[in-house]
């Protein structure tokens, strides 16, 4: 790639990283072009001329968030959990597996959650978050023979708004992996 290639993908990376802030800080529709603009350091004309409408930037936001985030692959899921010994690192894996996701990318994942019907490609990544994450627990609970009830409440204490409370109680992310798995092996009776 020439000097003029480099200064193009630069520029992309920009806008999209403008943009991808943006969605986390305000929302993927409530987001314009001349918000992205100013946050990239760009002119509204060169957003639209290297994103000519939303069908080519929010696609591109979704392939760097699910690049950053590294969501597991669901068949994947149980390689994970193969080196465990024992129920209790089990389950702490299994939490640190989910909250790691939200580490790195809970703004992004937070919008698209919440306006998986502004575009087919949030709807996308949303639906790719969930399927991990139904994975992880699946996976991480299997030979502990949980009832639905307890996938249920295994999904709920693994999910990115108690991820999110945790945090905002002042827990950091091992402390919050510790809470809940602490909470998942009493609920479960974990040896």
């Amino acid at each position: 790639m020439g000097k003029r290639g480099a200064a193009v993908e630069r520029t992309r990376r920009r806008i999209v990283d403008a943009t991808r802030a943006l969605h986390g800080e305000r929302g993927i529709a409530a987001t314009s072009w001349e918000d992205i603009a100013a946050r990239a350091g760009v002119g509204v004309g060169t957003v639209y001329r290297h994103f000519p409408s939303v069908d080519e930037l929010i696609p591109a936001c979704g392939r760097a968030t699910m690049e950053e985030v590294a969501l597991p692959d669901p068949e994947a899921a149980p390689a994970l959990f193969a080196d465990t010994a024992g129920d209790e690192a089990r389950l702490a894996r299994l939490a640190r597996e989910a909250f790691g996701i939200y580490e790195r990318g809970a703004p992004q994942l937070r919008a698209a959650r919440r306006e998986r019907d502004v575009h087919p490609a949030v709807r996308e990544s949303a639906d790719a978050l969930e399927a991990s994450l139904a994975a992880l627990v699946a996976a991480g609970l299997e030979p502990l023979e949980p009832t639905e009830e307890d996938r249920r409440v295994a999904r709920a204490l693994l999910d990115l708004g108690t991820w999110e409370a945790l945090r905002e109680q002042g827990l950091d992310q091992q402390q919050a992996v510790a809470a809940v798995s602490g909470l998942l092996v009493a609920r479960l009776g974990a040896a």
